[in-house]
Parts: C-alpha cells; structure tokens; sequence
C-alpha cells in the first residue's frame, strides 16, 4: 500500500488521543517517528493499519498482523511477530531502551528467534529501532 495512504490512515484527532496518554511531549515524537520509520520501511507490505483505542496501532501483511506498537504512559512496546518474518541471533543487541526475545520463537533450524519485543521512549532509541525494523523483509516471502 502506498506510504501516503498509510499515514493518512492516522488522523489528527487520533494523534491527539495518542500524544495526551503519552506522559512526555519527546516520547509523543517519538511515536509520530516511530510510524513513520514502520510505514517508510514496510509501506510494500503492510496491508493494513489498525488501532486499539489509545492504546496501540497494529500492522497487517497478508491478513496477518506483523507488528504492533502499544503505547504506554512512558514509552511504547513494539512488537515483532513471527509472520514478520524476522531472525534476531541469540546476543543480539539494539540502541532501544530494553529488548525481550521470545523463548517460545526460537527455531532450532536456524538457532535465531523469529519474535521480539522491544521498548522507546526517547528519540536515541530511534537508531536501534530502526535497525529492528530493518530486519524484517519488506516483501512478503513468495513474492
């Protein structure tokens, strides 16, 4: 889907519902960055964009969510699902404010876990956010 489609999805109003459960005006830029880095880097994939409330923005692939972002008061929790198609080695380390590979997605074929969490809240969090991000294929396998 196009990336300016995508971020039109997320109106004015529902930025405003977000930023005002936010506790801090930097980590509110951060989440208007955040998505912007999600939709510029998986536009191709994502099929659709949908909210919870105030409280998290989940992306689609192929009917399948692929990502979720859930917002907090201090920081956001994203999520990287399996169906992302992601591989994260054991030590893998990122510039986030804490990281939580899943034990329950390990693959023993390749020793890597195909799930993450992890936490922002700062702008500097952007960099390793971004390397996450980077992880995940941007075309859907089969394609």
């Amino acid at each position: 889907m196009s990336e300016i489609f995508l971020k039109k999805m997320v109106t004015a109003e529902i930025w405003a519902q977000y930023s005002a459960r936010l506790q801090n005006e930097e980590t509110a830029q951060v989440l208007h960055e955040l998505f912007d880095l999600i939709v510029d880097t998986l536009g191709n994939r994502i099929d659709k964009i949908q909210l919870f409330e105030d409280k998290a923005l989940m992306f689609f692939s192929a009917g399948r969510e692929i990502l979720r972002i859930n917002i907090g008061r201090r920081n956001m929790r994203i999520y990287v699902h399996p169906p992302a198609g992601a591989l994260f080695e054991t030590k893998s380390r990122f510039e986030v404010e804490k990281i939580s590979l899943w034990g329950s997605s390990f693959r023993k074929t390749s020793g890597k876990y195909c799930g993450i969490s992890f936490w922002v809240s700062e702008m500097k969090h952007l960099i390793g956010a971004k390397e996450i991000l980077n992880s995940i294929p941007s075309k859907r396998s089969g394609n």
